[in-house]
Protein backbone atom coordinates (compact mmCIF):
# COMPACT_ATOMS: atom_id res chain seq x y z
CA UNK A 1 0.00 0.00 0.00
CA UNK A 2 1.24 3.46 -0.88
CA UNK A 3 0.71 5.86 2.08
CA UNK A 4 0.41 9.62 0.54
CA UNK A 5 -0.43 11.27 3.92
CA UNK A 6 1.13 10.10 6.97
CA UNK A 7 0.09 11.62 10.81
CA UNK A 8 0.81 9.88 13.99
CA UNK A 9 -2.47 9.46 15.19
CA UNK A 10 -2.32 7.16 18.65
CA UNK A 11 0.52 6.35 20.99
CA UNK A 12 0.51 2.42 21.74
CA UNK A 13 -2.08 1.87 24.46
CA UNK A 14 -2.03 -1.09 27.61
CA UNK A 15 -3.88 -4.00 27.32
CA UNK A 16 -6.45 -3.67 30.50
CA UNK A 17 -7.19 -6.80 32.06
CA UNK A 18 -10.23 -7.38 33.93
CA UNK A 19 -10.01 -8.74 37.47
CA UNK A 20 -12.33 -12.19 36.76
CA UNK A 21 -12.35 -13.51 33.24
CA UNK A 22 -15.02 -15.22 32.27
CA UNK A 23 -14.65 -18.11 29.24
CA UNK A 24 -17.64 -17.68 27.32
CA UNK A 25 -18.52 -21.02 25.95
CA UNK A 26 -21.42 -19.79 23.84
CA UNK A 27 -23.78 -16.49 23.00
CA UNK A 28 -26.63 -15.73 20.76
CA UNK A 29 -27.59 -12.15 20.28
CA UNK A 30 -30.19 -13.63 18.12
CA UNK A 31 -30.09 -10.66 15.47
CA UNK A 32 -29.15 -13.61 13.34
CA UNK A 33 -29.35 -17.44 13.45
CA UNK A 34 -25.35 -17.53 14.51
CA UNK A 35 -23.55 -18.25 17.41
CA UNK A 36 -21.91 -14.91 18.13
CA UNK A 37 -19.06 -17.04 20.51
CA UNK A 38 -18.16 -21.06 19.96
CA UNK A 39 -18.65 -21.08 16.10
CA UNK A 40 -22.11 -22.79 15.98
CA UNK A 41 -24.93 -21.98 13.28
CA UNK A 42 -28.07 -22.73 14.74
CA UNK A 43 -31.76 -22.75 13.15
CA UNK A 44 -33.96 -20.09 14.53
CA UNK A 45 -37.34 -19.92 13.97
CA UNK A 46 -40.02 -17.13 14.27
CA UNK A 47 -40.40 -13.64 13.16
CA UNK A 48 -38.94 -10.87 15.03
CA UNK A 49 -41.11 -8.49 17.74
CA UNK A 50 -39.40 -5.35 17.96
CA UNK A 51 -41.83 -3.66 19.60
CA UNK A 52 -41.37 -6.16 22.41
CA UNK A 53 -37.55 -5.03 22.89
CA UNK A 54 -37.15 -1.68 22.28
CA UNK A 55 -34.15 -1.11 24.26
CA UNK A 56 -31.27 -4.27 24.43
CA UNK A 57 -31.91 -5.52 20.37
CA UNK A 58 -34.16 -8.08 18.85
CA UNK A 59 -35.93 -10.45 20.30
CA UNK A 60 -38.64 -13.77 18.96
CA UNK A 61 -41.82 -13.97 20.22
CA UNK A 62 -42.97 -17.98 20.41
CA UNK A 63 -45.97 -19.86 20.87
CA UNK A 64 -46.24 -23.35 22.41
CA UNK A 65 -45.77 -26.59 20.61
CA UNK A 66 -46.42 -30.37 21.50
CA UNK A 67 -43.60 -32.72 23.08
CA UNK A 68 -43.28 -34.85 20.10
CA UNK A 69 -42.71 -31.16 17.71
CA UNK A 70 -39.49 -30.58 20.02
CA UNK A 71 -37.78 -33.37 20.69
CA UNK A 72 -37.58 -33.65 16.91
CA UNK A 73 -36.59 -30.24 16.88
CA UNK A 74 -39.05 -28.94 14.53
CA UNK A 75 -41.06 -26.01 14.89
CA UNK A 76 -43.58 -26.75 13.04
CA UNK A 77 -44.87 -23.37 12.02
CA UNK A 78 -45.76 -22.67 15.66
CA UNK A 79 -43.11 -19.38 15.65
CA UNK A 80 -41.53 -20.96 18.83
CA UNK A 81 -37.61 -19.43 19.19
CA UNK A 82 -35.76 -22.95 19.26
CA UNK A 83 -32.38 -23.12 18.22
CA UNK A 84 -30.63 -26.71 17.53
CA UNK A 85 -27.29 -26.82 18.24
CA UNK A 86 -25.67 -29.95 19.76
CA UNK A 87 -26.77 -33.51 18.60
CA UNK A 88 -25.66 -35.39 21.61
CA UNK A 89 -22.65 -34.97 24.11
CA UNK A 90 -20.43 -32.55 22.63
CA UNK A 91 -17.27 -30.44 24.28
CA UNK A 92 -19.46 -27.15 23.50
CA UNK A 93 -21.31 -27.13 26.86
CA UNK A 94 -18.72 -29.45 28.40
CA UNK A 95 -18.72 -27.92 31.94
CA UNK A 96 -17.35 -30.93 34.10
CA UNK A 97 -16.85 -29.84 37.96
CA UNK A 98 -16.65 -26.41 36.27
CA UNK A 99 -18.00 -22.89 37.89
CA UNK A 100 -20.36 -22.00 35.57
CA UNK A 101 -22.86 -18.75 35.11
CA UNK A 102 -26.06 -18.41 32.67
CA UNK A 103 -26.99 -14.83 31.60
CA UNK A 104 -29.92 -14.09 29.30
CA UNK A 105 -33.29 -11.63 28.95
CA UNK A 106 -36.68 -12.77 28.35
CA UNK A 107 -40.15 -10.91 28.42
CA UNK A 108 -43.39 -13.88 29.44
CA UNK A 109 -46.23 -12.21 27.82
CA UNK A 110 -48.60 -13.51 30.47
CA UNK A 111 -50.97 -10.89 29.86
CA UNK A 112 -51.53 -12.14 25.94
CA UNK A 113 -51.84 -15.55 26.46
CA UNK A 114 -52.95 -15.77 30.03
CA UNK A 115 -50.18 -19.06 30.17
CA UNK A 116 -49.64 -18.94 34.09
CA UNK A 117 -46.33 -21.81 33.33
CA UNK A 118 -43.87 -19.04 33.54
CA UNK A 119 -40.95 -18.98 30.32
CA UNK A 120 -39.07 -21.87 29.13
CA UNK A 121 -35.21 -20.64 28.16
CA UNK A 122 -33.40 -23.42 27.47
CA UNK A 123 -32.74 -27.13 27.44
CA UNK A 124 -30.04 -29.27 26.78
CA UNK A 125 -31.23 -32.42 29.49
CA UNK A 126 -32.93 -35.39 27.97
CA UNK A 127 -35.82 -36.67 30.32
CA UNK A 128 -33.77 -37.46 33.88
CA UNK A 129 -30.03 -37.47 32.28
CA UNK A 130 -27.15 -35.08 32.23
CA UNK A 131 -27.40 -31.55 31.10
CA UNK A 132 -29.25 -28.05 32.31
CA UNK A 133 -32.45 -26.48 31.65
CA UNK A 134 -34.51 -23.68 32.72
CA UNK A 135 -38.11 -23.28 32.35
CA UNK A 136 -40.77 -22.01 34.34
CA UNK A 137 -44.13 -24.42 35.88
CA UNK A 138 -45.23 -22.02 37.96
CA UNK A 139 -46.44 -18.03 37.79
CA UNK A 140 -44.25 -15.95 39.56
CA UNK A 141 -41.31 -18.60 39.57
CA UNK A 142 -38.79 -20.18 37.03
CA UNK A 143 -37.01 -23.41 37.44
CA UNK A 144 -33.11 -24.10 36.94
CA UNK A 145 -32.26 -27.73 36.70
CA UNK A 146 -28.60 -29.33 36.93
CA UNK A 147 -27.79 -32.97 36.29
CA UNK A 148 -24.97 -34.68 36.85
CA UNK A 149 -23.26 -38.04 35.59
CA UNK A 150 -23.60 -39.50 38.94
CA UNK A 151 -27.38 -39.22 39.70
CA UNK A 152 -27.23 -35.73 40.76
CA UNK A 153 -30.00 -33.52 39.94
CA UNK A 154 -30.29 -30.00 41.58
CA UNK A 155 -34.03 -28.22 40.92
CA UNK A 156 -34.41 -24.58 42.10
CA UNK A 157 -36.85 -22.64 41.80
CA UNK A 158 -36.54 -19.08 42.81
CA UNK A 159 -40.37 -17.15 43.87
CA UNK A 160 -41.42 -13.69 44.59
CA UNK A 161 -40.67 -11.05 41.87
CA UNK A 162 -42.58 -9.75 38.96
CA UNK A 163 -41.39 -10.37 35.71
CA UNK A 164 -44.73 -11.40 33.63
CA UNK A 165 -45.29 -8.61 30.76
CA UNK A 166 -41.90 -6.98 30.90
CA UNK A 167 -38.06 -7.67 30.16
CA UNK A 168 -36.26 -9.31 33.26
CA UNK A 169 -32.47 -9.66 33.20
CA UNK A 170 -31.73 -13.12 34.61
CA UNK A 171 -28.09 -14.36 35.77
CA UNK A 172 -27.62 -17.51 37.68
CA UNK A 173 -24.15 -18.83 38.90
CA UNK A 174 -23.05 -22.23 39.90
CA UNK A 175 -20.29 -22.32 42.47
CA UNK A 176 -19.61 -25.75 42.12
CA UNK A 177 -16.49 -25.71 45.03
CA UNK A 178 -18.94 -23.76 47.71
CA UNK A 179 -21.66 -25.64 46.29
CA UNK A 180 -24.18 -22.60 45.49
CA UNK A 181 -26.47 -22.03 43.16
CA UNK A 182 -27.59 -17.64 43.23
CA UNK A 183 -29.87 -16.01 41.30
CA UNK A 184 -29.91 -12.58 39.91
CA UNK A 185 -32.85 -10.65 38.94
CA UNK A 186 -31.93 -7.43 36.83
CA UNK A 187 -28.68 -6.51 38.14
CA UNK A 188 -30.03 -7.11 41.97
CA UNK A 189 -29.04 -10.58 44.04
CA UNK A 190 -32.65 -12.65 44.75
CA UNK A 191 -31.15 -15.94 47.08
CA UNK A 192 -28.82 -18.20 47.20
CA UNK A 193 -29.35 -21.78 47.77
CA UNK A 194 -27.17 -25.37 48.35
CA UNK A 195 -26.42 -26.76 45.03
CA UNK A 196 -27.78 -30.47 46.29
CA UNK A 197 -29.67 -33.36 45.32
CA UNK A 198 -33.01 -32.70 47.45
CA UNK A 199 -33.72 -36.02 48.09
CA UNK A 200 -30.23 -36.89 49.45
CA UNK A 201 -29.17 -33.74 50.95
CA UNK A 202 -25.75 -34.61 49.07
CA UNK A 203 -23.72 -32.11 46.67
CA UNK A 204 -23.12 -32.78 43.17
CA UNK A 205 -19.95 -34.44 42.40
CA UNK A 206 -20.06 -35.68 39.00
CA UNK A 207 -19.38 -33.93 35.34
CA UNK A 208 -22.25 -31.40 33.57
CA UNK A 209 -22.95 -31.83 29.81
CA UNK A 210 -25.37 -32.32 27.16
CA UNK A 211 -27.16 -35.27 26.72
CA UNK A 212 -29.63 -33.91 24.02
CA UNK A 213 -29.40 -31.34 21.27
CA UNK A 214 -29.73 -27.82 23.08
CA UNK A 215 -32.80 -26.22 22.45
CA UNK A 216 -33.60 -22.46 22.93
CA UNK A 217 -36.74 -21.01 23.79
CA UNK A 218 -38.22 -24.51 24.47
CA UNK A 219 -37.81 -27.32 26.95
CA UNK A 220 -38.94 -30.91 25.96
CA UNK A 221 -41.04 -32.25 28.87
CA UNK A 222 -44.56 -32.28 29.79
CA UNK A 223 -44.50 -28.93 31.08
CA UNK A 224 -44.25 -27.47 27.68
CA UNK A 225 -46.87 -29.66 26.05
CA UNK A 226 -49.57 -28.36 24.81
CA UNK A 227 -51.28 -25.05 25.60
CA UNK A 228 -49.41 -21.65 24.22
CA UNK A 229 -46.89 -19.19 25.76
CA UNK A 230 -45.70 -16.66 24.02
CA UNK A 231 -42.04 -15.50 25.30
CA UNK A 232 -39.34 -13.21 24.02
CA UNK A 233 -35.57 -13.79 24.41
CA UNK A 234 -32.12 -11.89 23.75
CA UNK A 235 -28.92 -12.32 24.68
CA UNK A 236 -28.53 -15.59 25.73
CA UNK A 237 -24.93 -16.38 27.33
CA UNK A 238 -23.11 -19.88 28.66
CA UNK A 239 -19.94 -18.57 30.34
CA UNK A 240 -17.51 -21.04 32.67
CA UNK A 241 -17.14 -19.04 35.40
CA UNK A 242 -18.75 -16.56 37.93
CA UNK A 243 -20.14 -13.51 36.98
CA UNK A 244 -19.44 -11.17 39.38
CA UNK A 245 -22.09 -8.98 41.46
CA UNK A 246 -20.35 -5.87 39.32
CA UNK A 247 -20.69 -7.77 36.24
CA UNK A 248 -24.15 -8.82 36.47
CA UNK A 249 -25.23 -4.77 37.65
CA UNK A 250 -23.75 -3.65 34.52
CA UNK A 251 -25.46 -6.14 32.09
CA UNK A 252 -28.82 -5.51 33.42
CA UNK A 253 -27.83 -1.86 33.10
CA UNK A 254 -27.06 -1.97 29.31
CA UNK A 255 -23.32 -0.89 30.14
CA UNK A 256 -22.25 -3.67 28.79
CA UNK A 257 -22.41 -6.76 26.51
CA UNK A 258 -22.55 -10.14 27.21
CA UNK A 259 -19.01 -10.56 25.70
CA UNK A 260 -16.89 -7.58 27.31
CA UNK A 261 -15.99 -10.09 30.37
CA UNK A 262 -13.37 -11.54 27.98
CA UNK A 263 -12.22 -8.57 25.59
CA UNK A 264 -8.27 -8.48 24.98
CA UNK A 265 -7.35 -5.32 23.70
CA UNK A 266 -8.14 -1.48 23.47
CA UNK A 267 -10.59 0.24 21.00
CA UNK A 268 -8.53 3.21 18.89
CA UNK A 269 -9.79 5.52 16.80
CA UNK A 270 -13.24 4.91 17.70
CA UNK A 271 -16.40 5.02 16.87
CA UNK A 272 -15.36 4.28 12.87
CA UNK A 273 -16.81 6.22 10.17
CA UNK A 274 -20.43 5.19 9.81
CA UNK A 275 -21.51 2.73 6.86
CA UNK A 276 -24.55 2.67 5.20
CA UNK A 277 -26.43 0.73 7.86
CA UNK A 278 -26.43 4.21 9.54
CA UNK A 279 -23.88 2.62 12.29
CA UNK A 280 -20.28 2.30 12.24
CA UNK A 281 -18.31 -1.01 12.21
CA UNK A 282 -17.19 -2.10 15.63
CA UNK A 283 -13.95 -4.76 15.79
CA UNK A 284 -13.55 -6.31 19.28
CA UNK A 285 -11.09 -8.94 20.46
CA UNK A 286 -11.43 -11.96 22.50
CA UNK A 287 -9.56 -14.57 23.87
CA UNK A 288 -6.13 -14.20 25.44
CA UNK A 289 -3.79 -11.62 25.82
CA UNK A 290 -0.97 -14.28 26.28
CA UNK A 291 0.80 -14.37 23.04
CA UNK A 292 1.68 -17.85 24.11
CA UNK A 293 -1.60 -19.11 23.93
CA UNK A 294 -2.45 -18.45 20.61
CA UNK A 295 -6.10 -17.47 21.06
CA UNK A 296 -7.26 -14.72 19.80
CA UNK A 297 -10.88 -13.98 17.82
CA UNK A 298 -11.42 -10.88 16.17
CA UNK A 299 -14.96 -9.77 15.57
CA UNK A 300 -16.83 -6.60 13.72
CA UNK A 301 -19.93 -6.39 14.14
CA UNK A 302 -22.38 -3.89 12.88
CA UNK A 303 -21.77 -4.10 8.81
CA UNK A 304 -23.77 -4.16 6.01
CA UNK A 305 -25.18 -7.48 4.76
CA UNK A 306 -23.74 -9.27 1.46
CA UNK A 307 -20.48 -6.85 2.36
CA UNK A 308 -16.77 -8.86 1.66
CA UNK A 309 -13.52 -7.13 3.28
CA UNK A 310 -10.25 -8.03 5.40
CA UNK A 311 -8.67 -8.13 8.45
CA UNK A 312 -5.58 -5.89 8.05
CA UNK A 313 -2.67 -5.63 10.80
CA UNK A 314 0.23 -3.83 11.59
CA UNK A 315 2.41 -2.17 14.93
CA UNK A 316 1.93 1.32 14.09
CA UNK A 317 -0.89 3.92 14.35
CA UNK A 318 -0.32 6.05 11.83
CA UNK A 319 -3.40 7.55 10.28
CA UNK A 320 -4.56 8.15 6.56
CA UNK A 321 -7.67 9.66 6.15
CA UNK A 322 -9.81 8.49 2.95
CA UNK A 323 -7.03 6.17 2.07
CA UNK A 324 -8.00 5.33 -2.24
CA UNK A 325 -11.67 7.91 -1.39
CA UNK A 326 -12.60 5.07 1.02
CA UNK A 327 -15.59 6.42 2.67
CA UNK A 328 -13.26 5.96 6.35
CA UNK A 329 -10.13 6.45 8.17
CA UNK A 330 -7.25 3.94 7.76
CA UNK A 331 -5.60 3.93 11.34
CA UNK A 332 -2.94 1.56 11.72
CA UNK A 333 -0.90 2.53 8.26
CA UNK A 334 2.35 1.29 8.72
CA UNK A 335 4.90 0.54 5.54
CA UNK A 336 4.99 -3.24 6.71
CA UNK A 337 1.19 -2.84 7.01
CA UNK A 338 0.29 -6.89 6.87
CA UNK A 339 -3.29 -7.94 5.08
CA UNK A 340 -5.60 -11.36 5.19
CA UNK A 341 -6.72 -11.08 1.86
CA UNK A 342 -6.38 -14.77 1.58
CA UNK A 343 -8.89 -15.27 3.73
CA UNK A 344 -11.68 -12.38 2.80
CA UNK A 345 -14.75 -12.26 5.01
CA UNK A 346 -18.27 -12.29 4.13
CA UNK A 347 -21.62 -11.11 5.98
CA UNK A 348 -24.28 -12.98 3.77
CA UNK A 349 -27.45 -11.81 5.10
CA UNK A 350 -26.27 -10.88 8.44
CA UNK A 351 -23.91 -7.98 9.71
CA UNK A 352 -21.40 -9.93 11.65
CA UNK A 353 -18.20 -11.50 10.55
CA UNK A 354 -15.49 -13.23 12.73
CA UNK A 355 -11.88 -14.72 12.66
CA UNK A 356 -9.87 -16.45 14.47
CA UNK A 357 -5.96 -15.16 14.21
CA UNK A 358 -2.76 -17.43 14.18
CA UNK A 359 -0.45 -15.11 16.83
CA UNK A 360 2.18 -17.71 15.00
CA UNK A 361 1.99 -16.51 11.44
CA UNK A 362 0.62 -12.60 11.61
CA UNK A 363 1.38 -11.67 7.88
CA UNK A 364 3.11 -8.70 7.62
CA UNK A 365 4.97 -7.12 4.48
CA UNK A 366 7.46 -7.29 3.07
CA UNK A 367 9.01 -9.25 5.42
CA UNK A 368 6.67 -12.23 5.83
CA UNK A 369 4.64 -13.65 8.09
CA UNK A 370 6.06 -13.07 11.86
CA UNK A 371 5.03 -14.22 15.76
CA UNK A 372 3.44 -12.37 18.35
CA UNK A 373 5.84 -12.01 21.50
CA UNK A 374 5.55 -11.10 24.80
CA UNK A 375 5.82 -7.25 25.53
CA UNK A 376 4.81 -6.49 21.47
CA UNK A 377 2.08 -4.29 20.54
CA UNK A 378 -0.45 -5.45 17.74
CA UNK A 379 -3.50 -3.47 15.97
CA UNK A 380 -5.92 -4.69 13.94
CA UNK A 381 -8.33 -3.55 11.98
CA UNK A 382 -11.10 -4.32 9.31
CA UNK A 383 -11.31 -2.73 5.69
CA UNK A 384 -14.76 -3.53 3.58
CA UNK A 385 -16.83 -2.39 0.87
CA UNK A 386 -20.32 -0.94 1.24
CA UNK A 387 -22.60 1.25 -1.04
CA UNK A 388 -23.24 4.89 -0.64
CA UNK A 389 -26.44 6.59 -0.94
CA UNK A 390 -26.14 6.74 -4.40
CA UNK A 391 -25.63 3.18 -4.64
CA UNK A 392 -22.78 3.55 -5.80
CA UNK A 393 -19.34 1.09 -4.38
CA UNK A 394 -17.22 2.64 -1.62
CA UNK A 395 -15.12 1.38 0.80
CA UNK A 396 -14.95 1.77 5.02
CA UNK A 397 -12.80 0.52 8.22
CA UNK A 398 -13.52 -0.49 11.18
CA UNK A 399 -12.29 1.09 14.10
CA UNK A 400 -9.12 -0.89 15.44
CA UNK A 401 -8.27 -2.55 18.11
CA UNK A 402 -4.85 -2.68 20.25
CA UNK A 403 -3.32 -5.96 21.97
CA UNK A 404 -0.43 -5.26 24.10
CA UNK A 405 0.53 -9.27 24.80
CA UNK A 406 1.98 -10.64 27.83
Amino acid sequence: MRISRLALYLAPLSLAASAQAQDVLHYWDFSTTDDVIGGVTSNVVGTPDLSLHPTYGEAYPGAGASLNTLINGVNGGSGFLSATVFTGPTPGLQLGMDDYSVSAWFYDDFAGDADARGPRLFDCLSGTSIGLQQAGDAAGSFGFRSDDDLGGVNIVAPVGFPFQDRWVHVVVTVDRTANVISFYVDGAFLESQAFITASTGLALTGDIFPSQDLFIGAINDGINSGGAQTQGMDDLAFYRGLLQPGDIAALASGAVTPLDFQRVGTDLCSPATANSTGDPAALRGFGSGVASDNDLTLVVTDLPAQSTGYFITSQDTILVANPGNSVGDLCIASFSLGRYSATPQNTGAGSMVSMAIDLTSIPIQPAGPVAATAGSTWYWQYWYRDMDTMGAAVSNFSDAVCVVFE
